[in-house]
């Protein structure tokens, strides 16, 4: 296209000279001439990429004759020509690589991907003269630019199973060797070619692209989260490096060598207990809890498999009055084991004579609640001798006392393990030593906000062909507030909106014509939480180049039916750009002209004599004048 673009300049400048030329009047030779001669840089054009030994082209006329051009490269003299050709024609042979020097220490006289200024000035035998205005052109003997590539599929985050094609796109200005493909900084494949890809539109419509292509079998990587990574090399060993993508495996194969893990929340260590209490135990497993196994003093009492993990633990059947160790087993789904830290409780079932324990409730917070930052946990207790203190349990471990009502403790959520289940139990002592511990509650903490937000793009639709300039249009949302929404196109940022509607004005004009172009992006809330949009292909066609005929078939009434009366002669038509009109024949003769769906004319067979034939017809004409014949059709008239 830029070498087409060049000629035409060529072209228009010498038919301004030619026109120049034929509207001067003939002026005779003579010893007081004062015109100046007229010049113009025919090659190179303006802002034109310029390599290795190329020939700067002028041509000036006068009214007399031409004595010389100059030549001056960056305001410097670089070459006198006094012989032009029969088109008046001057010129000088440009080295644009030349040097000053020799082996490692030779420089180069015009430097690399700089502007160089050409100019001529052009004289006549009487001394006029008339200089061009300056035109420049960049230096580009060296291709030092590294290919442009992105990872069309998969997108940021995706999760993958059995084989997946890894789709990358990649151009150069000079050529592609070849696109890399990496997994986890593995080499995986070398392709030095494109491959055609077939894709279906949301309409069902088929289109192709070029792309390079790795089929993938994830079935050959453990499953959980890896990397993908690429890099493209052109043929002078330029390197672009794509950022990686990080994609979720899941093909269902399971490699756990994680153990769960958990704690004895109730009841805390050094408990007086008494009656029949329940033993509980958080639990959790990177995949799944499988069983909780309790003991006593190391024998075996039972095995919990579901959530709450609470063993109903008979104290009356234990030594009175002695310590006894309660430990726990938990066991994965996968059969992984951990046994947590046993505790010791004091077993008293020996009634005192205040036999009345006291009563507790844990007021705030409310158990399944949700928690962050500072908590004031608050606990009512009575008893019909007085409550003496308040022991307050995070997980098991004793982490206040407090003998002043009300009871309370300030807990600070943000020392605790983040997005995770905690149990608080409270115990209240009398002042003649009897106890009660309350239902232990579970709060959840939550200090950070890391939940991504989510979003897609609503316009255009993949496959969608676009001219001029339309709307991208995002819809994002998150559980606090977006940041920002990031629009790429071709994987270059065009534009990051802040404020909603969240979108972006895109000049498709500016684009390559007739090519698919990929809109990707990504949302951000307020936390810097991350969703990866996932990206969709369109065509950009502005240019109206309509080259294929429309095609049609008539449909009703068939060949070779007798038909009667009122006939519905209909007509099935398509064409790419539209129709726009269809004419119908009968026997050669138009007798209408449709141009709206469905395509029909109704033809009154009753005045027509019986068993006669006629042939009917029609034409399709879309809207750029191409017209068709459709294939006729012969029919019998026949009206009882």
């Amino acid at each position: 296209m830029k070498k087409i673009f060049n000629i035409s300049i060529l072209l228009i400048q010498y038919l301004i000279i030619i026109h120049f030329l034929s509207c001067e009047d003939p002026v005779e030779n003579s010893e007081s001439d004062s015109t100046p001669p007229q010049a113009v840089i025919l090659f190179p054009s303006d802002g034109e990429s310029v390599s290795g030994e190329i020939v700067i082209q002028a041509r000036s006329i006068d009214n007399d004759i031409i004595s010389h051009v100059e030549f001056f490269i960056n305001q410097q003299i670089a070459h006198i020509d006094s012989s032009a050709n029969e088109n008046n024609i001057f010129t000088y042979r440009w080295n644009t690589a030349e040097q000053i020097g020799s082996g490692d220490s030779s420089i180069s006289v015009y430097m690399e991907d700089h502007y160089q200024y050409i100019s001529i000035v052009s004289y006549d035998l009487s001394g006029n003269n008339y200089a061009t205005s300056p035109i420049r052109v960049k230096i580009d003997n060296f291709d030092n630019e590294p290919p442009e590539a992105f990872i069309l599929n998969p997108f940021e985050g995706q999760t993958l199973s059995s084989t997946y094609d890894i789709i990358v796109i990649a151009s150069d200005n000079d050529s592609i060797a070849s696109v890399n493909f990496y997994v986890d900084e593995r080499l995986e494949a070398v392709r030095p070619t494109p491959t055609l890809i077939s894709e279906i539109d949301p309409f069902g419509n088929p289109f192709n692209y070029l792309g390079y292509l790795y089929t993938w079998n994830t079935s050959l990587a453990d499953d959980g989260y890896h990397s993908i990574r690429i890099t493209a090399t052109d043929m002078n060993n330029n390197i672009k490096l794509v950022e990686p993508t990080g994609v979720i495996v899941d093909n269902g194969v399971l490699y756990d060598y994680v153990p769960p893990t958990g704690a004895i929340v109730s009841p805390p260590a050094g408990l007086t207990v008494n009656g029949t209490i329940p033993v509980i135990v958080n639990a959790n497993d990177n995949i799944a809890m499988g069983e909780v196994a309790f003991s006593i003093d190391g024998t075996y009492l039972g095995t919990i498999y579901e959530i709450p993990y609470a063993f109903l633990w008979d104290t009356t059947q234990e030594s009175e009055d002695e310590e006894h160790v309660i430990s726990v087993v938990l066991i994965d789904s996968i059969g992984n084991e951990t046994p947590l830290n046993p505790i010791s409780v004091f077993v008293d079932n020996y009634q005192d004579p205040d036999t009345d324990p006291p009563s507790i409730m844990i007021l705030y917070p409310s158990s399944g609640q949700t928690l962050a930052g500072n908590i004031n946990i608050e606990a009512i207790a009575n008893d019909n001798s007085g409550v003496s203190h308040v022991v307050f349990y995070i997980d098991g471990d004793e982490i206040h006392l407090d003998d002043t009502s009300p009871f309370n403790y300030d807990w600070n959520t943000t020392l605790v393990e983040e997005d995770w289940d905690h149990t608080i139990a409270v115990v209240a002592y009398d002042n003649n030593g009897n106890s009660t511990l309350a239902p232990p509650i579970t709060v959840f903490i939550n200090n950070f906000d890391n939940i991504d937000p989510v979003g897609q793009i609503q316009s255009p639709i993949p496959g969608q062909t676009l001219d001029g300039t339309i709307n991208i249009e995002v819809a994002a949302t998150d559980n606090t507030e977006i940041s920002h929404v990031l629009i790429a196109i071709n994987g270059t940022t065009v534009d990051t909106i802040i404020n909603t509607p969240y979108t972006y004005s895109w000049d498709t004009s500016l684009e390559i014509e007739d090519s698919y172009h990929v809109i990707s992006g990504e949302v951000a809330d307020t936390t810097n939480n991350l969703f990866y949009l996932s990206p969709i292909v369109v065509y950009v066609d502005n240019y109206f180049n309509d080259i294929t005929p429309p095609t049609g078939a008539i449909t009703y009434p068939i060949s070779g039916q007798t038909v009667s009366g009122l006939v519905d002669f209909t007509v099935i038509a398509q064409d790419d750009y539209g129709i726009n009109e269809v004419e119908f024949y009968i026997n050669g003769l138009s007798i209408d002209i449709d141009n709206e769906y469905p395509y029909q004319v109704t033809w009154d067979t009753s005045g027509l004599p019986n068993d006669s034939q006629h042939t009917l017809s029609a034409t399709v004409s879309d809207n750029s004048d191409h017209t068709i014949l459709i294939q006729p059709i012969l029919v019998t008239v026949y009206n009882e």
